[in-house]
């Protein structure tokens, strides 16, 4: 088996990237998808295209990460066409490492077109560009020269970026919109044991200890996860962030959701939310050090008709939210979430009705189990935190701003 190999870290637990290139321009705007858009999310390709410029969008679409080339890129035709957009204004341009063996090309020898100056002029031309999902070490591998440097067709994206042009991608290309991207691992394998340098398969994409690399840097406000809610990555986002010495706020976008980021503000597109996490207040926190012992992580949820503010990392909720603290409508004992079998298990919800709309508890709890080894995740309010509830026709729908989150490691006695 091929080993996929990530940009090796300096230090494995003391990693810090350093960009090789300006901070892009305001002008431009960020369209983040957390992966597995559906037909009822359909409205991040809507947005994105109507952002490109509408009926006079010229989109290119970057299919590095995957190895579908030809059915993904069509999907995007249907996407955007139905947005508006004509169907010759919709590019596929040759960068790819994988050869999909249902199309006529051999996308494989698309290796090297990073710097090729056909394709770089051919984005002189575009109003934006869209990352393909699949794996992100791909585009990566693609955009970046061998010493970490842009190649001429990134550097020509970054101009369309720094013009005014949208970047927009979904799952991997989401992944890759920070400076730190983070190409594999899970909560568990994180928070237990850290990091590794590398990983062998896509499978190994999805569990054990995380693997950070380098990103493509659109995005200059922290680090990006995604399909945040479905694989429950808030505990590697965490990790993360506890081991970056140039990041200490995280975005984690669910399934089916994109940040819309413009200027110093995003705002959320489609079915779920955006966490955000704060670690530059944790303490008790020793660096690098497993399993994770740490207090005082800051967490906030934001909901579509939200508006966040990347700068002050503050909330103004959606027309029609109210407070919730101080006007609790449950009456619930403190719940402890841990699996399949409790309710509320999202956290959006959990927060909202467990915690912040309930008048029986200022705290609850969730477990994380590895053999004799746990970790205890507890969840409180303080003066600091902001609760808000409103309606979708019946559907109750909560966001909140500094919900307080400490971690700790226990050793466990299992007997029968």
């Amino acid at each position: 088996m091929n080993i996929i190999k990530a940009l090796l870290l300096t230090s494995i637990l003391t990693f810090s990237f350093q960009s090789t290139h300006a901070s892009p321009a305001k002008g431009g705007k960020l369209v983040i998808a957390g992966g597995a858009i559906s037909k009822n999310s359909m409205e991040i390709f809507y947005r994105f295209a109507e952002l490109s410029g509408g009926e006079n969008a010229n989109i290119g679409v970057i299919p590095a990460a995957t190895g579908s080339v030809g059915k993904q890129f069509q999907l995007l035709q249907n996407a955007f066409s139905q947005a508006g957009v004509k169907l010759d204004n919709i590019h596929l341009l040759p960068l790819a490492t994988k050869d999909d063996k249902k199309t006529k090309d051999d996308e494989s020898k698309w290796l090297n077109n990073g710097n090729s100056v056909q394709v770089a002029n051919d984005i002189k031309a575009l109003t934006s560009i869209w990352f393909i999902g699949g794996d992100q070490t791909l585009i990566t591998k693609v955009l970046l020269n061998k010493d970490g440097s842009d190649t001429k067709v990134l550097k020509q994206i970054r101009v369309l970026y720094k013009k005014g042009g949208t970047i927009g991608g979904t799952s991997a290309g989401a992944a890759i919109m920070s400076s730190i991207m983070i190409a594999g691992g899970n909560s568990q394998g994180a928070l237990f044991n850290g990091f590794k340098e590398s990983y062998t398969s896509m499978d190994e994409q999805e569990y054990g200890p995380a693997v950070i690399a380098k990103g493509l840097n659109f995005f200059t406000k922290g680090v990006i996860d995604q399909h945040f809610d479905r694989k429950g990555r808030l505990g590697r986002l965490i990790v993360t962030l506890l081991n970056d010495k140039q990041h200490n706020i995280g975005y984690g976008i669910d399934e089916g959701t994109a940040m819309l980021v413009e200027g110093n503000e995003f705002s959320v597109i489609g079915e779920g939310g955006v966490t955000v996490v704060d670690t530059s207040n944790v303490n008790n926190y020793k660096f690098g050090s497993f399993p994770v012992n740490a207090n005082n992580v800051r967490l906030s949820f934001v909901q579509t008709g939200d508006r966040f503010n990347l700068h002050t990392l503050e909330l103004t909720k959606r027309n029609g939210a109210v407070q919730t603290v101080g006007h609790e409508y449950f009456r619930v004992p403190a719940q402890s979430v841990s699996g399949l079998v409790n309710g509320n298990r999202n956290l959006d919800q959990f927060i909202g009705y467990d915690l912040l709309d309930n008048k029986a508890t200022q705290q609850i709890t969730s477990w994380l189990i590895e053999g004799e080894q746990a970790i205890k995740m507890t969840f409180s309010q303080d003066t600091q935190t902001l609760g808000y509830w409103s309606t979708d026709v019946t559907a109750d729908v909560y966001s909140f701003v500094n919900v307080k989150m400490d971690i700790t490691p226990l050793k466990i006695t299992v007997s029968h």
